[in-house]
């Protein structure tokens, strides 16, 4: 089982806190485990970075020295235990960016960011954006005017793409913390589901 002694302090909810939960990027157990099972075959050999960072890096007990005050924190707890998840928005040149940051019990795993604008995000700037990205990581070959691509670095933290009217960036963690999390994560769900096997089904009923 989980032992959760997580130090995040309750923050009260903003009036658009139903925003933030309809962002989350992980919003089940099924999303947690499609997290912790991404598989990618394309290698880059610069380590995978967020805002300078490679992310076994990310701390929680940096956290707000690393990325200062966030905007919302979202405690989802009661659907994943140990579940936070930090939300950020900034505003740079003419794009909209809404960070979030995943921590399970204290335990960086995920991050994403959706980049918006004022008007649509073109492809114009959607190429501009992932020049900016890939410039990194210049190892990593891209088809020009294709957004939707996925790679990792030599330890197994990946980046993945979304092309869905905003462009997502996903920032998937690996390192024995989070090796460590997805074991005991796998002993939760494992245990959750044997207790839903003896559950009354509904065609019982009807």
């Amino acid at each position: 089982m989980f032992s959760f002694f997580s130090k995040f302090k309750k923050k009260p909810l903003e009036r658009n806190s139903a925003f933030y939960y309809r962002e989350n990027q992980i919003q089940n157990v099924d999303d947690l485990k499609t997290v912790f099972n991404k598989k990618v075959s394309v290698l880059t050999k610069h380590p995978i970075l967020y805002q300078g960072l490679t992310l076994d890096k990310i701390l929680a007990v940096e956290r707000e020295k690393q990325f200062a005050e966030e905007s919302f924190m979202l405690d989802h707890n009661e659907v994943i235990p140990g579940h936070f998840i930090f939300f950020y928005k900034k505003s740079v040149e003419k794009y909209a960016l809404l960070m979030q940051l995943h921590f399970i019990n204290n335990t960086f795993i995920f991050a994403n960011t959706k980049v918006g604008s004022e008007s649509i995000v073109s492809d114009k700037d959607k190429q501009k954006i992932s020049d900016q990205l890939l410039h990194h990581y210049p190892d990593v070959v891209v088809p020009y005017n294709t957004f939707e691509y996925e790679f990792m670095d030599t330890q197994g933290n990946i980046i993945s793409t979304r092309d869905h009217i905003y462009l997502y960036i996903s920032y998937y963690a690996n390192n024995p913390a989070v090796e460590k999390i997805k074991q005991l994560s796998e002993n939760i769900i494992s245990a959750k589901f044997s207790r839903n096997e003896g559950a009354d089904k509904l065609d019982k009923f009807i």
